[in-house]
């Protein structure tokens, strides 16, 4: 077994019982799952010592979710049912029109305040604020959020209390949003700030409500096409002044930086994780193992907060959409019989693209926003064409504004009818969607779920079988020479 695969076994392993441990199963029944991991890979003649390994990390998965449960809720216990707490704004604001939101850094923990959009606070802010504290939802289990607050009385001591490093981060990112305002309509700077950097504070209700009705939310999320041309802009740039080595190294610190004024959400770090080891491996010549690269990302987030495998919705619809990526597209491709040529404009690779993710988030979608559209399909092939054109021209408008506006004049017609055409492809698949949002047991979604595993394990196993038949010998010509006792060698 190769290395990476040991990885991804191991890794699989550990990340299967801190999912179980999430769905709430007891620590003493994590043994069972375990021993199922141990007889399956024993039976499948795997090293006894890597089966046993595999199986104590199932275990080990367990005790990390626990303990790490019970930290968090004994921090909970601590939390009042109100009052008055001191804290301090550690992260960007999200601006809405009738609101205002951010996370608060305070002795109990961090604490979600939703607050009238006036007057603003940002990020460094240190607060008193005053209210009832609510428990958090499930939602904000992913955060360790301890307590929410909505409208409560606030109160500013001092400004500029954050890390002066975030802080010019937000501001430059505050400069940016300010620059595409004035460059573009309102509608077509949101959507292009948006679709940057993965916020949707600013997009006028129609416009979302036309996003989650035609099922197209995920050009928002920062993901691996946003990660993979982020690298290829910032490494060809450095490339071109530096050395190879320096170029990496610059690439990787700026890509921490984007990440920061994105938030660091989920979906980013899976990405940017995904698309560096990519880029590393295609530059060092090494081989690239999609599945052990979307582990790694998985691990590296479960390390730092156990809760986002089971209650980040972002969380589970990025790695879902991946993985359908880099397994169903063949599948689907195969089905209907379609071409390995891209098409014209990569219409068909769009379309493979599209459907699998969809059909890979379609539970997910249905259970958590009631928005999943059978026609989403089709607006999405337009944007997954548009969407590498949008970043790299955008990414350029940004620049420019900030370092000569003359030049983002000139982008800004090439910018315009881009955003157009999104808009456009939204508000028509609003309009042309079929919505398809029923009850969905938990049965009917296991069920849904394992005849996707089983149909794409049936077509691997069925394509792997097929490679290790041996070929057929040609068929010999009527008047055969004879046979002169020389071996020959067939060279592929």
């Amino acid at each position: 077994m190769a290395r990476h695969d040991i990885f991804f076994l191991l890794a699989l392993s550990f990340l299967s019982g801190i999912v179980c441990a999430g769905l709430g199963l007891p620590l003493l029944f994590s043994l069972i799952p375990a021993a199922i991991v141990f007889a399956v890979l024993s039976a499948a003649n795997t090293n006894y010592a890597l089966a046993l390994i595999a199986g104590s990390l199932l275990i080990a998965g367990s005790l990390y979710y626990f303990q790490d449960d019970y930290r968090y809720h004994q921090a909970l216990a601590r939390v009042p049912a109100s009052g008055a707490v001191q804290g301090t704004i550690m992260g960007d604001v999200k601006r809405e029109s009738d609101y205002q939101s951010f996370y608060l850094t305070t002795q109990w923990g961090t604490l979600a305040v939703a607050a009238p959009p006036s007057p603003a606070y940002s990020y460094g802010d240190s607060l008193i604020v005053a209210g009832r504290i609510l428990p958090p939802s499930p939602n904000y289990f992913s955060r360790h959020v301890v307590g929410a607050l909505r409208d409560p009385s606030i109160r500013v001591l001092s400004s500029g209390n954050g890390n002066r490093a975030l802080a010019f981060l937000f501001g430059v990112k505050n400069t940016v949003r300010a620059s595409f305002d004035r460059l573009l309509s309102p509608l077509q700077s949101a959507a292009l700030f948006g679709i940057m950097f993965g916020v949707t504070e600013n997009f006028p209700k129609q416009f979302a409500q036309a996003l989650s009705v035609s099922g197209l939310r995920f050009i928002t999320a920062i993901d691996g096409l946003h990660m993979q041309i982020v690298l290829l802009i910032l490494f060809g740039a450095f490339e071109y002044l530096l050395p190879k080595r320096w170029a990496y190294l610059l690439t990787f610190v700026f890509v921490g930086l984007f990440l920061a004024m994105t938030g660091f959400t989920v979906s980013g770090i899976r990405a940017s994780l995904m698309a560096g080891i990519a880029r590393l491996a295609r530059e060092t010549h090494r081989v690239y193992a999609p599945h052990s690269a979307l582990a790694l990302a998985a691990l590296v987030l479960a390390l730092i907060n156990p809760k986002v495998l089971v209650f980040d919705v972002g969380f589970q619809l990025s790695f879902f959409a991946v993985i359908a990526i880099i397994y169903l597209v063949p599948v689907l491709r195969a089905a209907v019989h379609m071409s390995k040529a891209p098409g014209i404009l990569g219409w068909r690779e769009s379309l493979l693209i599209t459907v699998s993710a969809q059909l890979a988030i379609a539970p997910i979608v249905i259970a958590q926003f009631q928005s999943f559209s059978l026609t989403s399909f089709l607006g999405s092939v337009v944007i997954v064409w548009t969407l590498p054109f949008i970043l790299t021209f955008g990414f350029l408008l940004a620049l420019s504004s900030l370092l000569f506006y003359p030049l983002a004049l000139a982008l800004h017609f090439v910018v315009a009818p881009l955003m157009d055409a999104v808009i456009f492809a939204v508000n028509l698949s609003a309009r042309l969607a079929l919505a398809f949002n029923p009850a969905l047991p938990y049965g009917a979604v296991v069920l849904y779920y394992g005849a996707l595993i089983a149909l794409m394990y049936w077509f691997y196993w069925r394509q792997d079988g097929a490679e290790k038949q041996p070929k057929k010998a040609p068929a010999q010509p009527e008047h055969a020479p004879q046979d002169t006792g020389y071996t020959i060698i067939e060279i592929e």
